[in-house]
């Protein structure tokens, strides 16, 4: 099919139920994008759009394999609508179409750079994109652009961004570096090339708007889906460090002074531990002074040990920093000096709209030394908490948070007893002080989403955070985190709270500002 480009968005119809077909798109005899997409019938599901700006005026050759459904696409002078009602207040949505990994995260002349593992053309994983957005607050986030798109290189995996403030690369004064790995075989195109996973840098100078590829740098392929590279600035040895994933349950520390040159200095393994590694120091909050490295993995395992910029030595046994499975592939924000933020993907089952998968919450992390053991521990972001209405307590009532995400405080005492239970919908969750026990589960279903021990001996804060979609709760002065998916329409239902009369705990809730 030709198809004059009349409009700066090429609209495709998705229907998830679809079979996937393969479009080769291209310009004047050259290939610009080849996409997989379950491409639908009008009014059959929902509309994606491709930027087609750069080729206004030119005729667009579009090969797939049902001309009758090529016939749906056609451009329009604006992108389709994020049509989804029950979208959350607080944790990031894609646009439209699939989401995973969060990557490139830097913060930069007071903006949050987000970018993150994107497939526009429909609600499967496939054709990885950097999807990209900006926020000043970590709260509001903006739309941008895809920074980076799938080529004959392949198609686009995770990596990091950094600012280099001393143009040490020679992109530009402050430029914006992004290491990622091309995905090499990943779609036809790379595979026809013969291309296999490389690790590549992108640079900004117009603040995260527009990524350039650079062939400055080039790691070779090493091993199967050596991929995954995370970069920081190591001040004690004066040097930049690299992490990257090889295979297995390996990975390679490098270094480098120029941010170009890169020289291993370590390969470990650690049993259990795979793909979107980090690694990052952290304060021992009840040890004043003191801070520990923390080796960190895609499902939230983590080692805790010491770093000299050289190589890691761990110090215990692996651990697990989350109580649920939802959150993976996290990373933390380059830019903050002084404060560990870090947020996750979470694996949702919603597709119910034309997206799929949220973001977590942004977290401070931190590490508490529990009988000579060092354990992370969670806190929500400040710009979270700063964004908290007026609170107010809470006895045991029916109330409606009137579509707004709210916030629950249980403060409890040592060997505090009694229960307390909020029903929302089909959704229950559960404190029983007595016990030691915090769930969430489903009263059609009778299923545990959430089932989470903590230590009744002490005293502590319970905090739920309560959005469309998602629950995030924190324990244990922080050292419990999960996070939980919900029904639809959480925030627009009837909310019954009971509380035992003995209940030695007090409650109080505040919806948020947002």
């Amino acid at each position: 099919m030709i198809l004059k480009i009349t409009g700066p968005y090429l609209w495709m119809p998705v229907d998830k139920n679809a079979k996937e077909q393969k479009l080769h798109l291209y310009i004047e005899g050259k290939k610009i994008q080849e996409i997989d997409i379950r491409l639908g019938e009008t009014g059959r599901g929902f509309y994606t759009a491709m930027d087609t700006s750069p080729y206004l005026g030119k005729e667009m050759t579009i090969e797939g394999e049902d001309e009758t459904l090529l016939r749906g696409i056609f451009c329009w002078t604006e992108k389709p609508g994020n049509v989804y009602p029950f979208r959350p207040k607080l944790h990031f949505s894609p646009e439209v179409g699939w989401h995973n990994d969060p990557n490139g995260m830097v913060y930069a002349d007071g903006v949050y750079h987000l970018y993150y593992q994107w497939n526009p053309y429909g609600v499967h994983w496939g054709n990885m994109h950097w999807g990209h957005v900006q926020s000043i607050d970590l709260i509001h986030w903006e739309y941008k652009p895809a920074a980076l798109v799938p080529n004959e290189l392949g198609t686009m995996y995770s990596g990091c961004g950094i600012v280099d403030k001393d143009n040490l690369a020679g992109c530009g004064e402050n430029a914006l570096l992004f290491y990622y790995t091309a995905a090499g075989g990943r779609n036809q195109w790379s595979r026809d090339a013969g291309n296999l996973f490389t690790q590549r840098l992108a640079y900004s100078v117009d603040g995260g708007e527009t990524l350039i590829p650079s062939d400055k740098f080039l790691m070779e392929h090493m091993v199967n889906e050596n991929r995954d590279p995370k970069v920081f600035y190591h001040d004690k040895s004066k040097a930049y460090i690299m992490v990257l994933y090889l295979d297995g349950n390996e990975f390679a520390l490098y270094r480098s002074e120029n941010l170009l040159e890169w020289k291993e200095t370590q390969r470990l393994e650690i049993p259990g531990m795979w793909e979107c590694p980090d690694l990052f120091e952290l304060k021992v909050e009840n040890m004043p002074g003191q801070s520990k490295w923390v080796f960190w993995s895609a499902d939230g395992y983590y080692v805790v040990g010491n770093f000299d910029g050289f190589r890691f030595a761990a110090e215990g046994d692996r651990k697990m920093a989350y109580s649920t499975r939802l959150p993976y592939a996290a990373q933390t924000f380059s830019g903050t000096p002084g404060r560990v933020i870090s947020m996750a993907w979470l694996r949702m089952n919603n597709d119910r709209g034309n997206y799929r998968g949220l973001m977590s919450l942004p977290t401070e992390l931190f590490l508490i030394n529990e009988n000579g053991e060092y354990v992370t521990g969670f806190r929500p972001a400040e710009e979270i908490s700063g964004a908290e209405g007026e609170s107010q307590e809470l006895t045991g009532e029916t109330f409606a948070p009137e579509g707004k995400a709210v916030r629950l405080y249980l403060t409890t005492k040592e060997k505090s007893e009694g229960e307390w239970k909020l029903q929302i919908g089909n959704l229950v969750i559960n404190v029983d002080f007595g016990r030691g026990i915090f769930n969430i589960g489903d009263q059609n279903t009778h299923m545990d989403i959430a089932n989470v021990g903590f230590d009744r001996e002490k005293s502590q804060e319970i905090i739920i955070i309560i959005d469309q979609e998602a629950i995030e709760f924190f324990g244990g002065n922080g050292t419990i985190y999960g996070i939980a998916e919900t029904e639809e329409d959480i925030l627009g239902k009837v909310w019954n709270l009971t509380v035992s009369k003995n209940l030695d705990a007090v409650c109080r809730w505040c919806s948020y500002s947002v």
